[in-house]
């Protein structure tokens, strides 16, 4: 397998903002390549990745959507790629960056959870997502 820019520098973005990332690899074997997975270092990566068997001398993308709303400062990340190939099962990309934050105003982590959130679970929780109560077992322990 080979891949067109395995290591990447990108440039800096804003805190909350999105990066579309995707990595083109070509096949360079004379058995169909099959990619089995796809992981990233962080979970604020969503990785897509065809499922299907790439032919000789074909090519194929594994797509990256990066969230940065848990990052600031300078992040790297590394994507591992398990597949049939020849010397080793893994291959290893990487790419890294700088989220800055916005000159303006800076929203904390717990204001754009909270935003996210509520847009998620509008019209189905009622009242304050943030006043939710709790409940306990009926069962109590004798200490």
């Amino acid at each position: 397998m080979e891949i067109e820019d395995p290591e990447r520098h990108y440039y800096p973005i804003l805190r909350g903002s999105e990066l579309n990332v995707a990595y083109k690899f070509y096949n360079r074997g004379v058995e169909p390549l099959i990619i089995y997975e796809v992981q990233a270092s962080c979970g604020c990566i969503e990785v897509d990745f065809p499922t299907g068997s790439i032919g000789q001398d074909d090519f194929g993308f594994i797509t990256l959507d990066y969230d940065s709303a848990k990052n600031i400062g300078y992040v790297e990340f590394y994507i591992t790629i398990i597949a049939n190939t020849e010397k080793d099962i893994f291959t290893t990309i990487k790419f890294d960056l700088n989220v800055v934050t916005s000159p303006h105003y800076t929203q904390d982590y717990e204001e754009i959870y909270m935003e996210r959130r509520k847009e998620k679970l509008a019209g189905e929780v009622d009242g304050d997502l943030t006043q939710q109560g709790y409940y306990v077992d009926f069962t109590k322990t004798v200490r």
